[in-house]
């Protein structure tokens, strides 16, 4: 009988991505499980369709117990498994490149050298939509823009809306890029050479699929272990990052929030690639200690 794996996929792109990924890597993990799920048309990925064998375990959330897996298949306790993971987590990962093979990049020219790229999650986060996804301080982008020299670009949700409005006025010769629909925003950033993401799956897979040269990751909202300590997506081994530390908390979408937002001085301080691990792993040990 054949072991299946079945991913079902849900959210946005950047979510399903991860959905998609995690199944790639439990099947190389788990060596004899054949991949089906749903398809993701915007990379023109779609498998052959497979019934669930009669005894499988579901799985969903962050952290994945692949050891569990194995063992639960290896003594033949189940044939089969459902997930609905996403598996945010760096273990999890498989290596870049093969990530790259499955979602080929388009032949779409990013930015240069010469320019930040700056990705503007807003929209509905401006307001309570969800407590980990919060707009980044606008003191923030000027503090990057300041510290790099570099010419800014704003991409993505630039809309007619406050927060949008304040980026524009704050920067008034940097370029804003509104949105051109989530394949061409992707693959924009993915083609750019130095970016600044924002606080979500999708810009955070654009950026570690690219070949940036340089990549700002703000360790806030989902992307701080103290605010969701089941995500790791700190890659800390990855020279090309940069990490910028936040004070952690629940995002309520208030109006008084978005007024500090885009006037606070609030523009996080950049910490060691040791300071954000000890924040991904809270056990671990970098120094020895004194005899």
């Amino acid at each position: 009988m054949d072991k299946i794996l079945r991913y079902r996929l849900g959210g946005f792109l950047g979510n399903r991505m991860f959905e998609l990924m995690l199944a790639h890597s439990l099947a190389r993990r788990l060596p004899g499980l054949l991949i089906t799920g749903d398809p993701l048309p915007d990379w023109g990925i779609q498998y052959r369709r497979r019934p669930l064998p009669q005894r499988y375990v579901k799985i969903a959330g962050h952290r994945i117990d692949v050891g569990r897996l194995r063992y639960l298949l290896d003594a033949g306790l189940i044939d089969g498994i459902e997930t609905s993971a996403l598996g945010c987590r760096m273990e999890l990962l498989e290596p870049v490149e093969r990530v790259r093979a499955i979602f080929h990049a388009p032949d779409l020219a990013g930015y240069g050298a010469d320019t930040l790229v700056i990705n503007v999650r807003a929209a509905e986060i401006l307001g309570p939509r969800h407590k980990d996804y919060r707009p980044l301080p606008i003191s923030f982008f000027a503090r990057l823009i300041a510290e790099t020299g570099l010419r800014p670009v704003f991409l993505g949700q630039i809309g007619d809306d406050t927060y949008s409005h304040a980026i524009r006025a704050r920067f008034p010769q940097a370029e804003c890029v509104p949105s051109r629909g989530p394949m061409q925003d992707f693959a924009v950033l993915r083609a750019s050479a130095h970016l600044c993401i924002g606080i979500s799956t999708f810009s955070w897979l654009a950026a570690w699929l690219s070949h940036a040269q340089t990549i700002h990751l703000p360790i806030s909202g989902m992307l701080h272990p103290r605010q969701r300590a089941e995500v790791d997506l700190l890659p800390v081994a990855d020279p090309r990052y940069r990490f910028h530390l936040f004070p952690h908390g629940d995002w309520m979408g208030t109006a008084d929030e978005l007024i500090e937002v885009i006037e606070g001085q609030e523009a996080g301080r950049e910490v060691t690639r040791d300071a954000a691990l000890a924040l991904a792993q809270t056990n671990i040990v970098l120094s020895a200690p004194s005899a």
